[in-house]
């Protein structure tokens, strides 16, 4: 195997979003886990905590509300952040004149 079929062999998505959201370290999601589970594993922790401090059903709601209206725009911006990176990656790709021979 050259070491261009070794590069490719390592290449993984989800280490490129830890690498670019986190510098490298591993957090977010594995490649194991399915979407639900990750959201539920993450969100578990928030809501059991919104259940202890507001034993009142309204100002729970309206906490995680809050809580939700603050994730939306986080949400937002790293959406149009990864667009963005998306797109400049496959602008480097397309200008890329290299060709390959497999050599």
């Amino acid at each position: 195997m050259s070491y261009i079929d070794d590069t490719f062999s390592r290449m993984d998505m989800h280490q490129i979003i830890n690498f670019l959201l986190y510098g490298g370290m591993e957090r977010g999601m594995d490649t194991v886990s399915s979407y639900h589970d990750t959201l539920k594993k993450g969100c578990d922790p928030i809501y059991k905590r919104l259940d202890s401090l507001y034993p009142d059903e309204t100002e729970r709601d309206e906490a995680a509300a809050d809580l939700s209206e603050a994730l939306t725009a986080y949400e937002y911006v790293y959406m149009d952040l990864g667009i963005k990176a998306g797109a400049r990656l496959i602008y480097q790709l397309l200008l890329t004149t290299e060709k390959v021979t497999g050599k």
